[in-house]
């Protein structure tokens, strides 16, 4: 209970009581007050007590339908772009493990958003080398993403802007 709830009703009751003793005092002893004089003032403490409490009432919020899966922000392409210029100066195994590993992820939320399949299946289809290029249906791509990358950096920034453009026009 609320506590301007339970104050409301020590008031009235302290009302009740009050009234109770003046009345007693007021009507001689002899006569007995009837059901109506004690239960009239109870009836109507549980209606001013009822309209309080509805009126706090609430409505129940409506639940919100789960959201899509995550799409491509602009701050991810900052951070692409920012890990992509690293790339180009760093060595092959940053490459190798930070952008490639991120192509791949964005890559593994395309295919699942296209197709329906859930993520983890669609990674572990990728990563195998029967399934992945049968999955994709373009063995270009998944040589990009999933063979070994080539050394040199201008080499490299080449690869990846082929990759992007693969990611990004790919379809079933």
């Amino acid at each position: 209970m609320k506590p301007s709830t339970l104050r409301f009703l020590i008031v009235v009751s302290a009302i009740y009581v009050f009234a109770l003793v003046l009345l007693r005092s007021i009507i001689p002893e002899t006569l007995t007050p009837t059901l109506s004089l004690l239960a009239l003032p109870l009836v109507l403490v549980v209606l001013v007590l009822a309209f309080d409490l509805s009126d706090r009432a609430t409505i129940p919020s409506r639940t919100k339908a789960p959201e899509g899966p995550r799409r491509l922000r602009a701050r991810d392409v900052q951070y692409l772009t920012r890990q992509v210029e690293v790339a180009a100066k760093a060595s092959p195994a940053y490459f190798e493990t930070i952008l490639r590993g991120r192509l791949r992820e964005l890559l593994v939320e395309k295919v699942s958003l296209e197709t329906g399949m859930e993520r983890e299946s669609v990674k572990r289809a990728l990563a195998d080398a029967n399934i992945g290029p049968r999955l994709l249906k373009d063995l270009e791509t998944y040589k990009l993403l999933y063979y070994s990358p080539p050394r040199g950096a201008e080499a490299r920034l080449h690869l990846l802007r082929q990759i992007i453009d693969r990611i990004e026009g790919w379809k079933p």
